[in-house]
């Protein structure tokens, strides 16, 4: 018994170090943004000015601090929800379909697409960089919300088909069986019986393309002139030809986490569920 107990003090301690040792980075960088130019702390003592001059600058520019981008994140904050919310759609959309069809049908055609998936996942973005410029300028495209939703989407498309049919490989056939015998058609029983079983399965996917559209900065870069320019582009402009502002960046970084947040805190009982339920497979 007391072994067993040093066993667990033991294990304990270790989780609690490991806790502090991922968490510090984010600490630090929290007391970074309550700090002002030139107040950065370089040690673990607290700074000795803590303010939230530079949340206000972040969010309403002007003159809240004396050296800055004077611009308000806001802008690119509703740029970010949108492109995600928009890429969220897309993906769902077409995922459900095509992941439904790869779980309920079996054809060595459909294999190969299936795994064929993986191409699309295993390829370098960055080589995609100059064909999905010149396909989107041809469309002009170029600095919309729709054009950089698309590309969003055919960089998450394959992860949502992969976790969709995951979930959907979960639910057993016979179910749609007995709604075929009872007159509902293939529509219907994915409907009214497939999906609502699947609905952790489409909350899980759904929150893995909104973070990965959120976060994304490399085709934003690229598919942005100005119209259109996201949080992470925001937060690395926050610096000028021989200053990087790390307070405002630190306090652009947290603030950005905000509709993370709560788009998670809206579907988090169904993503909680929905890993649970996968995991059963």
């Amino acid at each position: 018994m007391a072994r067993s107990l040093r066993w667990r003090l033991l294990l304990g301690l270790l989780v609690l170090l490991v806790s502090l040792w991922s968490l510090f980075p984010f600490l630090w960088y929290f007391l970074v943004s309550l700090t002002l130019p030139g107040s950065i702390p370089r040690s673990l003592a607290l700074p000795s000015t803590l303010t939230l001059r530079t949340y206000a600058a972040v969010l309403f520019g002007g003159g809240y601090v004396d050296v800055g981008t004077k611009v308000s994140i806001i802008p690119n904050v509703i740029n970010s929800v949108k492109v995600a919310g928009m890429t969220v759609a897309l993906c769902l959309a077409l995922s459900v379909g095509a992941a439904y069809v790869f779980s309920r049908f079996r054809a060595r055609a459909l294999r190969v697409a299936f795994n064929g998936l993986l191409i699309v996942r295993m390829t370098p973005g960055v080589s995609l960089a100059v064909p999905i410029f010149l396909m989107m300028t041809q469309y002009r495209l170029v600095n919309t919300h729709v054009g950089l939703a698309l590309v969003h989407t055919l960089l998450s498309l394959p992860l949502a088909i992969w976790l969709m049919k995951g979930f959907f490989d979960t639910i057993p056939p016979e179910l749609e069986e007995a709604a075929a015998i009872d007159g509902a058609s293939l529509l219907v029983a994915l409907r009214r019986i497939v999906l609502p079983l699947a609905a952790p399965g489409v909350a899980v996917t759904a929150c893995f393309v909104f973070l990965a559209s959120y976060v994304e900065f490399m085709f934003a870069l690229i598919l942005s002139r100005g119209g259109i320019n996201t949080l992470p582009l925001a937060i690395a402009g926050y610096k000028s030809e021989h200053q990087v502002f790390y307070n405002e960046m630190a306090a652009a970084s947290f603030i950005s986490m905000i509709p993370l947040a709560l788009f998670f805190f809206f579907v988090g009982r169904s993503m909680v569920s929905g890993l649970s339920f996968g995991a059963l497979k």
